[in-house]
């Protein structure tokens, strides 16, 4: 058939062929010497599973119409699409003449890794899953360990994705199934990105369903009988299919962006809090983030936008850094108190903090802003070294002053002069006369002397109380004894009552 058709070829011509891979809706088989006409490199066949249970995965129309549509680019164009996606180049056909699967070109070698659990099947695919997940991660399983804060690396990684799907939603084509599995990447001296499952794509606004991978669905892309309770499917878990748009592979790729430069650890690889770029994106690209990932799909930036701010993105971190603030808040407080340090800066990978009075702070940095608290010491400025692997760069904070906490020491008090004082007392003659004081009785003496006075004859009345207490609690204890010769206290206290009555 024509190439404007989309080429066909039988799937009994294709010859010798291994197994490389395998997904829930295909399996991958390497091709050892088959070739399509107008394509030099190496080819997969992409055989669909089961259709049955895959009945939107690989429609022969699409497939077809996916075909031609490579086929009607012009050479440049095509080029790039063949560096960027394993696109379908052939629709392959079984025996009865249905089809089972299509021709895609082979992802080169920086695209495998060696399985570290199991060297003996050799190489796998791998994926951008492995840029979202912790680095050890990727490391203990053979993976390449990109940094986390390998900006450059990272970037470029999704700027090639953003290429590809900027091609496609010119020509009309919406991708699908967007998710981390989806993109293969290779950490060279430079990153590169490879998208497989282009055979589940499909022509924009013809209504076909096509797959979601589980924690990438857009939340508009459910609605109908299949609702939960609340009416809507759970987008952030259903892999159910679902009829997609540009808006929603925007929002996917949104995702992608999200989970691969700012990774949430392990557990979290499939947040979509957009407030995770803050301190490794700017306020535009934080802004554009927050759209992204908002419900208004008019709103979302498109790829072609993403694609212009990660290119300034990675030129920032490919040049010297600059620091573009150092600031210390309050820039006055007492020794001991704590300050705050934020710097903000672009394309620095390490950052060394110069304090007065202490030994300097180097840190590993990505992003854009840092901000550490420090306990203050003395007055100066914080210096700032921001360096990459271009160059280095110096800043010096506002002043800060730290007052000294004042030290308590003696204070020389007068001793309180008590016989002028005495003297300057008002009239304290009713109060005398209120507690049986008075000058008569206590004689001529001074105050105190009437005082003490007053306290010996409280003294000398309370010592038959005291006595008679001290007889009680012993004639208590005895009437306890056994046969005893006593009553207790309270009967005594009650027979002397009662005596007291008779009389």
């Amino acid at each position: 058939m024509s190439r404007g058709a989309g080429i066909r070829v039988r799937e009994v011509d294709l010859g010798a062929r291994a197994l490389i891979g395998s997904g829930a809706a295909t399996q991958v088989h390497r091709l050892e010497a088959f070739t399509v006409p107008g394509y030099l490199g190496g080819l997969a066949l992409v055989r669909i599973r089961d259709r049955e249970t895959t009945p939107t995965h690989g429609d022969s129309a699409v497939l077809a119409q996916l075909v031609a549509m490579r086929w009607g680019l012009d050479a440049r164009e095509r080029a790039l699409l063949d560096g960027l996606a394993a696109w379908p180049l052939a629709v392959v056909e079984g025996e009865g003449g249905d089809v089972v699967g299509c021709l895609v070109p082979l992802a080169a070698h920086p695209f495998y890794y060696l399985p570290a659990d199991d060297t003996k099947n050799g190489k796998v695919p791998q994926q951008a899953k492995w840029l979202v997940v912790a680095p050890k991660r990727a490391r203990r399983a053979g993976a390449a360990a990109v940094g986390e804060r390998d900006v450059v690396a990272r970037s470029t990684v999704l700027a090639r994705v953003c290429l590809l799907l900027e091609l496609l939603h010119r020509h009309g084509v919406v991708y699908g199934d967007l998710s981390d599995r989806a993109v293969l990447f290779g950490a060279g001296d430079v990153a590169e990105a490879f998208v497989v499952g282009c055979e589940g794509a499909a022509i924009a606004g013809d209504g076909t369903p096509q797959r979601n991978s589980a924690g990438w669905a857009a939340p508009e892309a459910f609605g109908g009988e299949d609702d939960d309770e609340d009416g809507k499917t759970d987008a952030a878990l259903s892999t159910a299919p679902s009829v997609q748009t540009v808006a929603t592979d925007l929002y996917k790729l949104g995702l992608l962006i999200l989970r691969v430069l700012a990774p949430a650890g392990d557990g979290l690889e499939r947040s979509r809090d957009a407030d995770r770029v803050r301190g490794v994106l700017d306020e535009t690209g934080q802004r554009m983030m927050q759209d992204a990932l908002g419900e208004e799909p008019g709103d979302r930036p498109t790829a072609a936008e993403w694609y212009a701010y990660l290119r300034g993105l990675i030129v920032e971190n490919l040049e010297a850094p600059v620091v573009r603030s150092v600031t210390v808040t309050p820039a006055l407080v007492a020794e001991g108190d704590e300050v705050r340090l934020e710097v903000e800066f672009t394309g620095a990978r390490q950052l060394t903090i110069e304090l007065p009075g202490r030994a300097d702070i180097t840190r590993e940095v990505g992003g854009r802003i840092v901000s550490e608290r420090f306990t203050a010491r003395q007055s100066g400025r914080i210096g700032v070294r921001a360096r990459n692997d271009h160059g280095e760069t110096a800043a010096l904070s506002n002043v800060v002053r730290v007052l000294p906490v004042p030290e308590p020491s003696r204070v020389a008090v007068e001793a309180p002069d008590v016989a002028a004082m005495l003297g300057a007392l008002p009239d304290l003659a009713p109060l005398e006369a209120a507690v049986g004081i008075s000058a008569d009785a206590a004689g001529d003496g001074s105050l105190a002397e009437r005082v003490s006075a007053l306290q010996e004859r409280i003294g000398a009345d309370a010592l038959p109380l005291n006595e008679l207490l001290r007889i009680g609690l012993e004639a208590e204890r005895v009437s306890r004894e056994r046969d005893a010769l006593f009553p207790s206290f309270e009967e005594f206290l009650g027979g002397v009552t009662d005596s007291k009555n008779q009389r």
